[in-house]
């Protein structure tokens, strides 16, 4: 059983205002936030370590063209 925990990502400082905005890119961002949470919760959910919950959470978001993480 692992000890309760919490996750908490953000998608970077710019800004991209909603009027700016395609409800598809909306969407696309949303998924891959969704989707770095995930990660990150998987792996503590399982009972790993802090740091490849974070490593995991980071990738996803480096991997993704919406972010500009690792660039």
């Amino acid at each position: 059983m692992t000890k309760p925990f919490s996750i908490a990502i953000h998608g970077g400082a710019g800004t991209i205002l909603r009027e700016q905005m395609s409800d598809e890119l909306q969407q696309s961002i949303l998924a891959d936030l969704e989707a770095a949470v995930k990660a990150g919760h998987q792996i503590l959910e399982q009972g790993g370590e802090a740091l490849d919950a974070v490593v995991a959470a980071v990738k996803v978001l480096e991997d993704s063209p919406n972010f500009n993480a690792g660039k």
